[in-house]
């Protein structure tokens, strides 16, 4: 029974010593003991960040304009910065110079007034429809003068885009929110997939140690 106890103690044992001895396990436990901890709290801040843009839409839209403005602001700098330097050389940086203050001043102005630009955000939405809206009208137009394509869905493609210009330009507000909501759905997929990395990364883990 002794000696019976001491093959089962160092069987025991010996997986044990085994176990860290598997390259592809070690791999594993290695980047689930790195990656676990970062996936589960990048979960939770997305998914808190998303349940505040659902619930609070026009603060959050307010902060993401500040957050806009300080990048402009530090982008600004950086190429004010690098057109300095290179307007010292024959041919100059001066363009650069020009486009680093015109940063800057955005970024103070999206800073000092984040609602008002938010709506900013919201008209350069529209004219980006506008233009793609024109571009459908042109594109449906031609193919149907040749009578070959689906001009008429282009035409709808068209028509659906001038539709929604034309709503938010009329209710600006509707397009910032709209943009928060999306913004949130976005997060929110964001955190599903850490989740599912992190359950399949403790699944891969498992079945490698059994």
């Amino acid at each position: 029974m002794q000696k019976q106890r001491k093959n089962v103690a160092a069987n025991a044992s010996g997986g044990r010593r085994r176990a860290p001895s598997n390259p592809m396990y070690a791999y594993i436990q290695n980047l689930y003991n790195r990656s676990a901890p970062l996936l589960i709290c990048e979960a939770a801040l997305l998914g808190f960040a998303a349940i505040l843009m659902v619930f609070r839409p026009i603060e959050m839209l307010a902060m993401m304009t500040f957050v806009i403005g300080v990048a402009l602001i530090l982008f600004g700098l950086y190429r004010t910065i690098a057109g300095f330097t290179v307007s010292r050389v024959p041919g100059g940086g001066w363009i650069d110079v020009i486009f680093g203050l015109t940063n800057i001043i955005l970024g103070v102005l999206f800073c000092a007034y984040p609602t008002s630009a938010s709506m900013g955000i919201v008209y350069v939405f529209i004219a980006l429809l506008v233009f793609k809206a024109i571009k459908a009208l042109i594109f449906a137009i031609n193919m149907a003068r040749a009578r070959v394509g689906h001009y008429a869905m282009d035409l709808t493609v068209a028509a659906v885009l001038f539709l929604l210009a034309v709503l938010l330009m009329f209710f600006p507000a509707v397009g910032g929110v709209t943009l928060i909501y999306m913004m949130a759905i976005i997060l929110l997929l964001y955190a599903a997939s850490d989740i599912y990395m992190f359950v399949e990364l403790f699944h891969l883990k498992n079945k490698i140690k059994e």
